[in-house]
């Protein structure tokens, strides 16, 4: 009985999330499913799916994209639903959401950005690390409160806190992709 609601109300926010037709920008938080769908229901069943603290405002179409991808397996140079690196999840999920086109490699990445502080990181931004090398290495996209999404080696397509000790001590900037 508590499956079939979960799928019932997962079935109506991808009917909300298809059948309207608003265009997202970068950083543009207004959603394409907002307009059927309780905000606060949103809100409360995809802070507790994905572990994250959502705000009122939050981009749907972001997070709905995000959730697609939560689990997909760690493969390297590879790109989709079944596997994929950090650049290449950072890659799609901008595709997916903004329509911008990034390339398909960290550094590359980070160079695509502009640079910003760590306190001035909003949903969406980039988030680089440089792990055990002198280049960036590691990519992310931050979705709130230090929460970020990102492709690990170990585990696939986690979310993660920037104060974890493990990415805090590899950090290195965080980065702004505007058209």
């Amino acid at each position: 009985m508590f499956k079939s609601k979960i799928y019932y109300a997962l079935s109506i926010i991808v009917l909300l999330s298809i059948s309207c037709k608003t265009k997202q920008l970068a950083h543009d938080n207004k959603s394409p499913s907002s307009e059927g769908l309780s905000d606060q229901k949103f809100i409360d069943y995809y802070s507790k799916y994905l572990g994250v603290p959502l705000e009122q405002g939050c981009n749907q179409r972001f997070i709905l994209s995000i959730a697609k991808w939560i689990n997909t397996p760690y493969a390297y140079g590879q790109n989709t639903l079944q596997g994929t690196d950090c650049s290449g999840l950072v890659q799609n999920l901008y595709l997916e959401v903004y329509n911008i086109q990034l390339e398909h490699n960290a550094h590359a990445q980070w160079q695509q950005a502009k640079a910003l502080k760590e306190s001035d990181l909003r949903e969406g931004d980039l988030v680089f690390f440089k792990i055990n090398t002198s280049r960036v290495g590691h990519v992310g996209l931050y979705i709130n409160k230090g929460y970020f999404v990102h492709s690990s080696s170990k585990k696939g397509v986690i979310i993660s806190n920037l104060d974890e000790k493990y990415y805090r001590t590899y950090y290195f900037s965080s980065g702004r992709i505007t058209k």
